[in-house]
This record gives structure tokens, C-alpha cells and sequence, in this order.
């Protein structure tokens, strides 16, 4: 199984009527032979997680991944309503849009919420108020909840990433790095990512999972930059897809 753990169905994708296109999205996804996505609505202060369900009820390629907003009112109700009523199997938290820190305490709540609902987490990593090692204490928080890492803590925090997800194992670093394309050269159709390569033989590849943040990169960009490593047959069918299958339970 192939599969990208990180879409967004955004304004990028409405058509001249202004409703979601789905349909566009795929079509980025079948380039790259993904059999499933995990698809979020457009990261900003009141997402629109209703109108997101709504436009990928009853595909079966698709995964819900709910963005909730910890400082705005009821979000541990946005989770249930995520697992409830959305049928989303998953959360996303953007600290970095929506301004908080992701260790503060009024985030446990929300992580709970999400490990009582059986529901993963994923969490965009940066510096300051997302950086690695705040999401190590969110990963103590809930260690038997499946947390993926967006952007591998780069473009500074890579060890630190990978320190996290060697001390807590319910923590995957993805793959959502073409954006740092600059740290290895000029254009992201040719650059070879060596730092992810470290992170694989570090903590070997059951803990890396494929993501592409569709559509500021198309999936066979991210895809053919981490065949370029020469990771070998095995460790690239775990990063893109067998991994996100066990964690989202798809086996």
C-alpha cells in the first residue's frame, strides 16, 4: 500500500463555484500511485472541518484529519465531533498559525480527547512554540497514541526530532520536507534530502512516513527526492505506505 499522511483540500482546490474539488486532489495522488491520503482543510484560525467531511464523504481514499484549535472554544468537542460525527481518524495541530505552545496544558486535554476517541495525531514541527522537544512532552502525555511529526522538526530541530522519536516510539517523523528543498540545492525536482537518510539509519524506517503537504508539492516530487537516497525496496515500502497503514490501522 502507498499512502500520503499529509494533503490539504484548500482554496486551491475549489472550483469556479467555490466548492471543493476532490477530484483535483486525487489526480495529484494518483501521480504518485498513492492508494490512500490523509486529507486536512485549509490551515487557518476557524477551520472549515465540516465543509472538508462533506466533500470526502464516502471516498474510500481518503483519511479526515480534523485541525483543532486548543485556544478556541469546546476543542475537545471538535474532537469528538471529528470521531463521532466527521468519521475522521485523525487530528492536526498548528501551533504556528493558530499561536500557541504545543506543550501548553490546555492542549492535554485536546490529546486525550483524541487518544479516548482512538483517533492519530499529527502535529506540525518547527522552533519555538512546536518545536520537537515540546512534542516529546505531548507524546509522554498520550504514549500510546500514534503522533506524527510534520516536517521532521526541520530546518533547525532535526536532531532533536529524531531524539524524540527515538525516546518515545509512538512518535513518526514525516516526510514533509521539500519546502527546505535550498539546504541541498536549487531545485526540488533534483535535490537529494541527505539529513532524512541520517534519520532513517538512526531510527531505521518503521518510523518515518511518507507525506508531501499537497499542494505546496506534488507527491511525486517528495517521492522520487527520497528514492534519490537509495534507501533500498524494504525501508521505502514501510516510509511510503506500510507504516501509515499500521498506524491508521488500514492492514
Amino acid at each position: 500500500m502507498r499512502g500520503d499522511f499529509e494533503a490539504y483540500l484548500n482554496d486551491e482546490f475549489r472550483d469556479e463555484s467555490g466548492t471543493l474539488d476532490l477530484n483535483a486532489l486525487l489526480a495529484l495522488e494518483n501521480e504518485a500511485a498513492m492508494d490512500v491520503a490523509v486529507i486536512m482543510p485549509t490551515p487557518q484560525p476557524n477551520p472549515r472541518n465540516d465543509e472538508l467531511a462533506e466533500a470526502i464523504r464516502g471516498n474510500q481514499r481518503t483519511l479526515g484529519c480534523a485541525l483543532v484549535h486548543p485556544t478556541e472554544p469546546e476543542p475537545v468537542q471538535q474532537v469528538k465531533l471529528a470521531a463521532n460525527e466527521w468519521r475522521m481518524p485523525g487530528i492536526k495541530l498548528m501551533p504556528a498559525i493558530h499561536n500557541y505552545n504545543v506543550d501548553d496544558p490546555i492542549v492535554r486535554p485536546v490529546v486525550e480527547a483524541a487518544r479516548d476517541n482512538e483517533l492519530i495525531i499529527s502535529i506540525h514541527s518547527g522552533p519555538n512554540n512546536c518545536h520537537p522537544n515540546r512534542i516529546g512532552t505531548v507524546a509522554g502525555w498520550v504514549p500510546e497514541t500514534p503522533i506524527i511529526m510534520d516536517h521532521m522538526g526541520f530546518p533547525d530541530d532535526l536532531d532533536a526530532a529524531i531524539s524524540v522519536a527515538k525516546a518515545n516510539k509512538n512518535v513518526s517523523l514525516g516526510t514533509t520536507i521539500l519546502r527546505f528543498h535550498r539546504r541541498w540545492g536549487t531545485d526540488p525536482d533534483t535535490v537529494v534530502p541527505t539529513e532524512v537518510k541520517t534519520a532513517v539509519d538512526t531510527l531505521g524506517p518503521e518510523q518515518i512516513v511518507f507525506g508531501s503537504n499537497l499542494p505546496e508539492y506534488r507527491p511525486i516530487q517528495v517521492i522520487n527526492a527520497l528514492k534519490r537516497l537509495e534507501l533500498g525496496d524494504d525501508a521505502e515500502a514501510l516510509i511510503f505506505g506500510d507504516n501509515l497503514a499500521r498506524i491508521y490501522g488500514l492492514d
